[in-house]
């Protein structure tokens, strides 16, 4: 699905440009790869719980830098997922949906992750927010 189709389907709308606060939140999801790297041996699925937070809001910066955003209705962070597939180039844009479904199955107790989970996705999540921070001018 491209950018006009989300808009179209009342995924995302069109906000001003804000690049002020796309930098405020790229940074954060900088923290938040540090950060799950640091504890990913400790607590696993905290780990992964940032790191996908890392490369969600890496990609809402990338939308707040386009004037666009997720519509606060539920669904939101699959359309982040959606965007992310369509306008990032590198190979990791389109695991995110999928990293976004295993976050879920933290959240409603279903699983949990070793360590090797962890590494794999964090390195997907690195490859999102690099290829953003180059894309908006931030990296």
């Amino acid at each position: 699905m491209n950018v006009d189709a989300l808009i179209g389907a009342r995924r995302l709308e069109r906000v001003p440009v804000d690049d002020e606060a796309s930098a405020r939140r790229l940074a954060a999801a900088r923290r938040h790869l540090q950060s799950a790297a640091m504890i990913s041996g400790d607590d696993p699925d905290a780990a992964y719980a940032l790191l996908y937070d890392a490369a969600r809001k890496a990609v809402a910066a990338h939308m707040q830098a386009a004037g666009l955003r997720a519509r606060n209705a539920p669904g939101a962070h699959e359309a982040t997922a959606l965007y992310a597939a369509a306008v990032l180039t590198g190979r990791s844009a389109g695991e995110l949906d999928r990293m976004r479904r295993f976050r879920n199955r933290i959240e409603y107790g279903t699983t949990s992750f070793d360590t090797r989970q962890v590494e794999h996705d964090l390195r997907h999540a690195e490859a999102i927010v690099a290829e953003i921070g180059l894309s908006i001018g931030a990296g």
